[in-house]
């Protein structure tokens, strides 16, 4: 197990790459009102995005959206357009509450590394070491017929594997075999907790070598299950603990007791033949009325942007944001540097850290003003979160459509613009 005093010393050097800001100046609340013009933003650059916003519900792109914008923790844009629910007519708000898919993983990644910040679990530890008989088989051959052939894993899986999606855990060729097993691959695993599910696939031979490739699949799930193991906590209740109640994120969970936040819920739409179509994903009777057992790492939070933003700027600040202080910038440093090898699934370039997509190569970037020491992520339908050390700026965009929009990059060049980059 990785010592946090090795970390300091082997990562000092990456530290600067959060200096700037964090050294000079970590806001613990948001900032609003102030002219924004002192960060040279116009009427006429917020006029031009609120115009690029209220043109993607004009032509039917979205039915809402809602976008934020902040500046060293000065709120220089907030705002929301058209119908959050095409059936009752509700108007989009800045508070409205959306699901958040994968936006889930950052947020049980940075969890895990409060629980490596007190020396209780180490980025290469093997995962078997904390859930015994997690395979150390990789699959080689998925006949038709349901037969395979594998052959032992170079190395075990390790805990920085699963937080970059790096493992092999219920790869394509693992699903594959499930599916003509008849046990429905990932799927077909128990949804009564975390952990039933992640003991269920654990045995399950691994579709790579790992290390060597990149899967965006579950294993954050094994992280989440991870974290359960080593707090004694159930995944819900840490959170709660180390990130959501000392953030100040209110209204960020897994599910909710009090009715009264249903009408904030913005509905999940698809298009069918050109037209809005609700999405089962936009049943909440789960949500509020549901056993409320399961709480995985893969997806399942719902929380309004402005909670999330406060996720983001602690991670600008160092770590630190609302007088609490959730992990280190060592940390932070060493989650973003990229692990995986120059040749991988993701694509040309791609490059993912503990829990975040790096912008290390110039490719990747969707707009030329974002800086190479971005990181972000986003959710199935449609929510995205960008951080940009270099130009200390979080940049929030929030849609529930399942399906490609192909809105998000003019929104960010529009957000960039704000500034004049």
């Amino acid at each position: 197990m990785h010592a946090f005093k090795t970390l300091v010393t082997v990562l000092v050097a990456t530290v600067s790459l959060f200096s700037c800001s964090q050294q000079e100046k970590t806001p613990q609340q948001f900032i609003y009102g102030e002219d924004p013009a002192q960060f040279g933003v116009t009427p006429e650059r917020i006029a031009a995005l609120d115009s690029v916003l209220q043109s993607f519900v004009a032509d039917r792109k979205v039915p809402c959206v809602t976008a934020f914008v902040a500046k060293g923790g000065h709120v220089v844009y907030e705002k929301s357009f058209g119908i959050k629910n095409l059936e009752t007519g509700a108007p989009a708000r800045t508070d409205d509450i959306y699901v958040l898919f994968s936006q889930t993983k950052a947020i049980v990644a940075v969890a895990l590394m409060t629980l490596y910040e007190q020396g209780l679990v180490g980025i290469e530890d093997p995962i078997s070491k904390w859930i015994p008989g997690f395979s150390e088989e990789v699959l080689t051959e998925v006949n038709d017929d349901g037969t395979y052939k594998t052959v032992p894993a170079d190395r075990p899986v390790r805990v920085g594997d699963l937080l970059c999606h790096s493992s092999g855990y219920m790869a394509p060729l693992t699903n594959k075999l499930a599916r003509l097993q008849g046990e429905g691959g990932m799927r077909g695993a128990p949804r009564t907790t975390v952990g039933a599910s992640v003991e269920a696939n654990k045995v399950r031979p691994l579709g790579f070598q790992p290390g060597t490739d990149w899967n965006y699949n579950v294993d954050m799930d094994v992280i989440a299950y991870l974290i359960e193991i080593v707090s004694g906590k159930t995944l819900q209740e840490y959170l709660k603990e180390v990130i959501f109640t000392p953030l100040g994120m209110d209204h960020t969970a897994y599910y909710y007791d009090d009715p009264s936040l249903r009408d904030r819920i913005v509905t999940t739409y698809s298009k069918a033949d050109g037209e809005f179509v609700t999405s089962p994903w936009s049943s909440l009777d789960s949500v509020f009325e549901g056993p409320k057992t399961y709480a995985g790492g893969t997806f399942g939070l719902y929380g309004p942007i402005e909670d999330y933003a406060k996720f983001c700027q602690m991670l600008m600040n160092g770590g630190e944001f609302n007088g609490h202080r959730i992990i280190h910038p060592e940390t932070i440093a060493l989650m973003t540097t990229n692990r995986l090898p120059e040749v991988n699934s993701g694509g040309e370039g791609f490059q993912f850290g503990l829990g975040f997509e790096l912008f290390g190569n110039d490719i990747r970037k969707n707009v030329p003003a974002m800086s190479s020491r971005c990181f972000r992520w986003g959710g199935a339908a449609g929510t995205e979160y960008l951080m940009d050390p270099e130009n200390d700026l979080v940049i929030l965009y929030y849609i529930s459509m399942w399906g490609a929009t192909h809105t998000y990059d003019d929104y960010l060049k529009a957000a960039y613009g704000l500034f004049g980059l």
